[in-house]
């Protein structure tokens, strides 16, 4: 029995862009794709925008901050009291199981490449005709309250985008870290974008990447620092060069 959530359905599609999948996520991937007759012209223009973003960093393998750390640790310690002691140890497998080695490589390998196909999806999709709903863009879950709040959108500022560039930005406070949202008109169609957030401390942790579009460009980006550790963000052109910024309040 496959999995027919959205998630679930990017997820194949960066392994199948990637060339990563088993013959049984083939099969999987092939189901769902039958219930989206669209699903696969969409994933072909995805190779062509991920193709262009490759040269993006769009994956951070930093360490997370201790206090992201700390509580990272405390969800496992949790996780690892809660699960019961099996009965009866498992059978040893009657087959060959790959190495973990392998394995670690491959996830990798989708976990780099999964966020580019989320930026295509949720941050290109309008501009060029994509569903962005089809990959699970979220909506609905942000809560009021006050900066730093968990789930609560908290309006920002940015500054310094040319008067061409119209920007709505906000921040959101999570337990696993900052989210940015974006809505950005005027970007230059087809020049690449990223989106850094910038610790207190002056460390930058990769957001994201975007294509400009000649239509405003929708985004939602992850960074691994917690809101409390956050100064600014930033938006950068291809270059490096500073596009726009945003600070936020201290709290």
């Amino acid at each position: 029995m496959h999995d027919d959530t959205p998630d679930r359905h990017a997820e194949l599609s960066a392994a199948a862009l990637a060339g990563e999948l088993t013959a049984a996520e083939e099969a999987e991937l092939a189901a769902l794709d039958a219930a989206r007759p669209d699903a696969e012209a969409e994933r072909a223009e995805l190779a062509a925008l991920v193709a262009r973003l490759e040269g993006v960093e769009a994956w951070d393998d930093a360490e997370p901050s201790d206090p992201l750390a700390a509580r990272i640790a405390a969800i496992d310690d949790a996780a690892d009291v809660a699960a019961p002691a099996p009965a009866i140890a498992p059978a040893p497998p009657t087959a060959p199981v790959a190495a973990p080695v392998s394995l670690d490589a491959r996830r990798r390998r989708r976990r780099r490449l999964l966020p580019l196909v989320a930026a295509a999806a949720a941050c290109l999709a309008i501009g060029v005709g994509i569903g962005a709903a089809a990959f699970g863009e979220r909506g609905g879950e942000d809560v009021a309250g006050a900066p730093g709040a968990l789930g609560a959108i908290e309006e920002v500022d940015f500054v310094g985008a040319p008067a061409s560039i119209a920007i709505d930005g906000a921040v959101v406070a999570h337990t696993w870290g900052t989210e940015t949202v974006l809505t950005i008109e005027g970007l230059a169609a087809g020049e690449t974008y990223t989106v850094v957030v910038v610790g207190e401390d002056g460390t930058e942790h990769a957001s994201g990447a975007m294509l400009g579009s000649e239509v405003p460009v929708d985004c939602r980006l992850n960074a691994a620092v917690l809101r409390e550790d956050v100064a600014s963000v930033e938006i950068r052109t291809s270059s490096g060069d500073e596009l726009a910024h945003a600070d936020v309040v201290d709290v």
